[in-house]
């Protein structure tokens, strides 16, 4: 009997284990699930809901949510995770910020929208921990930007976005834009600008080496090409700035055994591209390229060569115009410096006798949402981020963070001149990534200062 016993604990408890095992293939699916649904799929599929759209990410949410409920362990890591990551007191007042917004202006999209964003990092991290694995996700995102970068090329034939057909819920896609006759692509994104911004946080990716933990420029340059052509195709004059110093911060920070190779690569992609350009100017192609480049020279140095190839001069410079003055919005005296409007409010007000309804630049919408409180907070967040990243860069000399801080850099700049547009979710992943990932220094001959492996040359044996 005792026998017996025994071996039906014995079965009991290899059922025990084989039930977790399958346990956590089924989250670690969810996760890769929850991952492609947070970066590839666009916010306007999913279920539509009166109170709050289930959106493809807030499902996968959801199911996450319930494997960390239903299970203690899972349920003790999480909240460790809150609790000890340092990130959550920065956040904090930040989210009180949220909550008296929402009570007082009676607004729950004031709280819920940007908490939600909040939430998917957490979670992003939590799984790539747990789960995932920083290796795996950073692969994962590379291919997923392999296809969009893809699918933003095929939306520039076709003059529709090929996510239009996953369009679930309305209000969110207000439909095609089209600049100087040309169709700007928009991606996955709800508008260009947002499509822009995404490209921003993506285009890093293609210069580091997974395996290696290395950086240069032109790891991957089909897939530099193609999001570089997909930047060109937004139409945008901003992402295509943002992007290009992007690509001269790349190459700066191109690992150093690297450089002379990149010198040459650079030399001969020049060249090519010159080439290139020269013998296809005169088409449609070639001209929307130099519409773009001279678009962007213009806006710089207020030049107008912009003009041969199409531009109207008069909307380039009420655009710039609009933009200095939409940063007299600070000196609205009917905004409350200490209470925000809130999301659902809308912002009409006048300015110098001219209206203004849009605001084009990120900082200052958040201070029209929340007031100073809020966007002081927020940008002690960001600057918080970026100092650990420094910190942690400098301290290690990972390739990885290094790609990351390019890419956060980049975003946060460009949203001096564009709203977030739902995609302050994708400077999240960067941030959820280096947060979980190996924060360890390197060997020596790898760390940004390789002062110990020189000095040992003169070191006596």
């Amino acid at each position: 009997m005792s026998a017996l016993s025994k071996s039906l604990e014995f079965k009991t408890g290899e059922s025990k284990y084989i039930s977790h095992s399958r346990e956590k293939e089924a989250f670690y699916k969810c996760s890769i699930l929850y991952i492609f649904a947070l970066y590839v799929l666009p916010q306007y599929f999913g279920i539509p809901n009166r109170i709050f759209d289930l959106t493809a990410v807030r499902i996968m949410i959801i199911v996450l949510f319930l494997f960390i409920v239903f299970d203690y362990k899972r349920s003790q890591d999480a909240l460790d995770l809150i609790k000890r990551e340092p990130l959550s007191k920065v956040i904090l007042p930040y989210i009180i910020v949220l909550v008296y917004t929402m009570v007082l202006r009676t607004d729950i999209n004031a709280f819920f929208n940007p908490f939600i964003e909040i939430l998917e990092m957490y979670l992003l991290i939590y799984v790539i921990r747990d789960s995932v694995g920083t290796k795996k996700t950073v692969k994962l995102i590379i291919g997923f930007l392999y296809i969009l970068a893809i699918l933003g090329i095929i939306e520039a034939i076709n003059m529709q976005s090929p996510f239009w057909y996953l369009k679930t819920i309305d209000g969110l896609v207000t439909g095609k834009f089209i600049r100087a006759g040309n169709y700007r692509i928009m991606g996955n994104a709800v508008h260009s600008l947002g499509y822009g911004l995404f490209l921003v946080t993506g285009i890093p990716f293609s210069g580091y080496d997974v395996e290696r933990n290395e950086f240069k420029i032109f790891r991957r340059p089909v897939l530099l090409f193609g999001l570089v052509t997909n930047v060109f195709l937004t139409g945008s004059r901003s992402s295509l700035g943002v992007a290009g110093a992007e690509l001269f911060l790349m190459f700066v920070l191109t690992d150093y055994k690297y450089i002379r190779e990149t010198i040459f690569y650079l030399i001969v992609g020049l060249m090519v591209f010159g080439g290139v350009l020269f013998c296809i100017q005169g088409t449609g192609a070639g001209q929307y390229i130099l519409l773009q480049i001279t678009s962007l020279i213009d806006t710089l140095f207020g030049t107008t060569f912009s003009l041969k190839f199409g531009a109207n001069l008069e909307t380039l410079n009420q655009s710039s115009a609009y933009r200095d003055l939409i940063k007299k919005v600070f000196k609205v005296e009917w905004l409350n410096p200490f209470l925000g409007l809130g999301r659902a409010r809308g912002f009409v007000t006048t300015i110098d006798g001219l209206v203004v309804n849009s605001i084009d630049n990120f900082y200052i919408a958040e201070y029209i949402r929340y007031a100073y409180p809020g966007l002081i907070f927020y940008v002690f967040f960001l600057v918080y981020m970026g100092y650990k990243m420094f910190v942690d860069y400098i301290r290690t000399g990972s390739s990885l963070i290094k790609m990351l801080a390019i890419g956060a850099v980049g975003y946060c700049v460009h949203l001096y001149i564009a709203d977030s547009l739902m995609t302050l979710k994708y400077l999240y992943v960067l941030f959820a990534i280096f947060l979980a990932c190996d924060k360890k220094p390197l060997e020596s001959d790898k760390t940004l200062f390789r002062v110990s492996k020189r000095k040992s040359r003169y070191v006596k044996k």
